[in-house]
């Protein structure tokens, strides 16, 4: 499993000189920088070689056979797998923390994570540089999108970044400012939602044509507000916060006669009252005509800001900047927040295998009706998991009208189990016990992350010889699994993390224990009512013979 984390981005100048019909010519240049405002995607491997694609975002899943079946709302993630070969066996989850089509670059971020992804998971060690001319690539030129290339580079690399672009190519240059000059610029800034959204790209067709034919009044302006992006720069390198904020409204003026899209009497609103109480500039978010609304206003005076948006409907969204650019977040040792954590374990929920899932509970419903036993194992917090299961298959189960499940953990028996440690190796704890007490078709479950505990194997594999049905609760966390090979049915979490793993694991015994319960109580109300038929039956026939009309 991999799991990546993408920063969105702030620009503040620039914007609209990084695509090619302007840069080509006249050389393009943006200042801008990420936030903690992410997206997440988890790819992971699947059993068999259909691509499952889940997009929390637009409420979509789906599961096909090959690539051309992905639909076109899918199409960004479609044609990066192309990109790289990936054709088949792949679970991809994906989820981003702001809305879409808001400004913020979301969909220079996604391009960049999956194209990090993706390259990684094909074994490529890509740049950030050629993870962003990758993503650039095939969002501009195979699917013909009118963007520039500044969410992908900006999004990439992370940071505070002056980006150059040109036909040599891209040039990222991070702006180096002092930490308390940094820290006032990060405070001083407030963003707040619109609660409009739509596609840049309509803007950004209409810009692109305006570039191409020439059209003076609009190179103009472009150049304007490339030239602030310069000033903006320098004013931030020489500490000069003010006059930041003086620029960010001169390069609203200029963006504003780009195009008529990209205002309209509702943002001219809020941005005069903005302005009216304190702020000393701002500027719509992206391509323009919706989204984020972007100010630079001093401490002192962001509260009447803030109450004064807010009256007109705004959210506001507060934020940090981000320092790391895309990540991968797969390995244990990474830092994830409590909010990458929880989307890890979400993706890993919604790919789980619902066949083999079924196939283990239909085997557990058939020992419980021939009187089968079952024996659940696990080391570490794996036998935690194989006593809690033990639990709810004995006694959640359990009613006045049902027994519960003839189940044994193997993990209680201190006294037993150090014992068989202690005089024959610790690889015999559980084998031993099933020595004394297995029976043919009884079913014996190992609980491993790894899969490749000794004592959870040799315990497999006696199980086998002597007739019982094995299965294996187990995850991908180091090389060769050999439980999984050696098992009758496997349920493999797709993760080398074993928080996850042992996560996923609980999340069975309870989803198992729910569903056998059902299926044996909806038995028994089966039984009872053939019962009473059966019994009502007995009783309308003695009354016939008794003479009675019934």
């Amino acid at each position: 499993m991999l799991f990546g984390r993408t920063p969105v981005r702030i620009s503040f100048s620039g914007g609209g000189t990084d695509l090619e019909s302007y840069y080509a010519k006249y050389g393009g240049a943006v200042l801008c920088v990420t936030i903690n405002k992410y997206f997440y995607a988890h790819l992971s491997p699947r059993q068999d070689n259909k691509i499952n694609i889940i997009s929390d975002d637009f409420k979509i899943e789906q599961l096909v056979e090959q690539l051309d079946d992905i639909d076109d709302n899918l199409k960004l993630p479609r044609e990066i797998f192309r990109y790289f070969g990936l054709k088949k066996g792949i679970n991809l989850y994906m989820v981003s923390d702001i809305p879409v089509g808001t400004g913020l670059g979301l969909s220079g971020a996604v391009g960049v994570s999956l194209a990090k992804l993706a390259g990684n998971f094909m074994g490529n060690d890509l740049t950030r540089q050629e993870i962003a001319e990758i993503a650039s690539k095939v969002e501009i030129d195979i699917l013909g999108r009118p963007i520039g290339k500044q969410d992908q580079y900006s999004t990439s690399f992370g940071g505070l970044n002056f980006i150059t672009f040109s036909s040599k190519g891209t040039k990222v240059e991070p702006v180096m400012l002092d930490v308390k000059i940094m820290k006032h610029l990060e405070k001083n800034l407030m963003l707040f939602y619109t609660g409009i959204s739509c596609d840049s790209a309509v803007v950004l067709k209409k810009q692109k044509e305006s570039c191409i034919h020439k059209d003076r009044h609009v190179i103009d302006n472009l150049n304007y507000i490339k030239d602030i992006a310069f000033l903006m720069r320098d004013s931030l390198v020489k500490g000069e916060l003010q006059e930041f904020g003086k620029l960010l409204d001169k390069t609203w003026k200029y963006k504003k006669k780009v195009s008529s899209c990209i205002s309209s009497h509702y943002l001219d609103e809020i941005y005069n009252m903005a302005i009216k109480k304190g702020a000393l500039g701002g500027k719509i978010l992206g391509a323009g005509g919706r989204g984020y609304f972007l100010f630079y206003c001093e401490e002192p005076k962001q509260s009447y800001v803030r109450e004064s948006l807010i009256s007109l409907g705004m959210k506001e969204l507060k934020f940090n900047f981000d320092f790391e650019g895309s990540t991968l977040m797969h390995k244990e040792e990474n830092i994830l927040t409590p909010r990458s954590y929880l989307v890890g374990l979400n993706s890993l929920v919604k790919g789980l295998p619902e066949k083999e899932i079924e196939e283990v509970i239909s085997i557990m419903f058939r020992a419980y009706q021939t009187g089968k036993q079952i024996f659940i194992m696990g080391n570490g917090g794996s036998a935690a998991t194989a006593s809690h299961f033990s639990c709810d298959l004995a006694k959640t189960i359990s009613s006045k009208k049902v027994k519960g499940f003839k189940v044994i953990p193997l993990t209680d028996n201190v006294s037993l189990m150090t014992a068989w440690g202690n005089d024959t190796g610790f690889e015999n704890i559980f084998y031993g016990q099933l020595y004394n007490l297995l029976n043919p078709g009884d079913i014996v479950i190992g609980i491993s992350g790894g899969g490749n505990s000794p004592s959870i194997l040799k315990a497999i594999d006696y199980a086998r010889r002597e007739g019982a049905i094995t299965i294996g609760f187990t995850g991908k966390t180091q090389g060769d699994n050999a439980m999984e090979k050696l098992v009758h049915k496997s349920i493999m979490i797709p993760s080398d993390n074993y928080q996850y793993v042992e996560d996923i694991h609980m999340i069975l015994t309870h989803l198992m224990t729910s569903v056998l319960k059902n299926l044996i109580y909806k038995g028994e109300e089966r039984k009872a009512f053939n019962e009473n038929i059966d019994h009502s039956n007995s009783i309308q026939s003695r009354l016939r013979l008794s003479g009675f009309n019934v």
